[in-house]
């Protein structure tokens, strides 16, 4: 028959180990939100940065189609790269909540954003 110290040491250890798995928990959540917020950060310098060539082609009576432009189809790219990489990451958030393994819906599965950062202009 175990002792009451016995039961109380075995007590501690299992409350002790929950605590650690839900900080473990939190802890994930927090860098999956991090992650969120700088991709958010880069969703809104590259709109700005598509305003202002979208702002300049029209301004500039730029000929034909901006649609077909380079540089505003790679920032529309860039833009919905980052959408997906941000829905990934609530997936990621609700899947950790719920205790399961994240899947990505991307081709690439990638624990950090997209290499898509918007250069900042002034």
């Amino acid at each position: 028959m175990p002792s009451n110290w016995e039961n109380v040491k075995k007590t501690v250890k299992g409350e002790l180990s929950d605590a650690a798995a839900t900080t473990r928990k939190y802890l994930k959540i927090g860098k999956v939100k991090l992650d969120m917020m700088d991709s958010n950060n880069s969703l809104n310098d590259t709109f700005r940065e598509l305003g202002i060539e979208l702002y300049n082609q029209i301004t500039g009576e730029v000929k034909g189609n901006i649609r077909h432009n380079p540089k505003v189809k790679s920032l529309v790219e860039k833009v919905n790269q980052l959408k997906q990489f941000i829905k990934d990451e609530e997936l990621k958030i609700d899947a950790i909540k719920k205790g399961s393994v994240p899947q990505a819906n991307t081709a690439e599965a990638t624990d950090h954003p997209p290499a898509v950062k918007a250069k900042k202009t002034d």
